[in-house]
């Protein structure tokens, strides 16, 4: 294998999220990850499987320019992230530049929220890898239907339930509502599922992640911070394929 064969491979495998049988029992083509671009376009139905306050949370670095396409940063997992649910916002709200070195090369950082739900035509579970502006949209929908709902049943919970997601009208952001499907059976079995979520959002080796950020323009972080091999390495040109996220539907990296 050529130099530039296994230089592409090892590319490849970064971006190859880590435990390759995520995807397992998904049909070819069809991911953990429902893409939030193409799928919820004229709206699905699913079961879902939490409550906010137990979806997982992470940030991720990222930097671009939206309209020319150009990315500054590639979009990677900050290592002051929790692997877990269960861990409070405000601990990982600020960088952190001794737990990541994105955070201490100044990277931009955005957070994320990954909403475990069953899949109706899939009957099995997938997540919704939202960023936070459609997380508060999201959220807002599910109070307001779930506070409805238990004037007529105060035990009524949105968690095990079928609700519509889909593209608000103006095609920027996701709402929820109820459905109309009947829930299936085979949702039970995640009542209560561990979700692999350290898996799902791929946290990078620090040596990968400082590959990235010597790539990344210089104009956009704090080169200076990085191992003294690397400080003199030029940025490379953004290409076509390494534009930043135009929606939702990419998978986190």
């Amino acid at each position: 294998m050529s130099i530039r064969d296994q230089l592409k491979q090892r590319e490849e495998d970064r971006q190859t999220p880590k435990g390759n049988g995520l995807n397992d029992g998904l049909p070819e083509g069809v991911t953990r990850y429902v893409r939030l671009g193409s799928e919820l376009k004229e709206g699905r139905q699913f079961v879902m499987l939490a409550d906010p306050d137990s979806w997982f949370f992470y940030f991720c670095h990222e930097d671009g320019d939206f309209a020319t396409r150009v990315t500054y940063v590639k979009k990677h997992t900050c290592l002051h992230s929790p692997r877990g649910t269960g861990a409070e916002l405000k601990a990982f709200t600020k960088p952190n530049g001794g737990a990541c070195i994105s955070c201490k090369a100044k990277a931009k950082r955005k957070l994320y929220f990954m909403v475990p739900v069953f899949d109706l035509e899939y009957q099995t579970w997938r997540v919704l890898d939202i960023k936070e502006f459609h997380a508060m949209n999201l959220i807002g929908d599910y109070d307001k239907l779930e506070k409805a709902a238990k004037k007529f049943s105060k035990d009524y919970t949105v968690v095990g339930d079928v609700v519509t997601i889909t593209k608000t009208s103006d095609g920027k952001s996701y709402s929820l509502g109820s459905g109309d499907a009947e829930v299936p059976a085979e949702a039970a079995q995640f009542d209560g599922f561990d979700f692999p979520y350290e898996e799902l959002a791929n946290f990078r080796d620090e040596d990968d992640i400082i590959a990235l950020l010597n790539e990344a323009d210089p104009g956009h972080i704090d080169k200076s911070v990085l191992p003294s091999a690397s400080i003199g390495n030029n940025a490379q040109t953004p290409s076509d394929n390494d534009a930043p996220e135009i929606d939702d539907s990419e998978l986190p990296f």
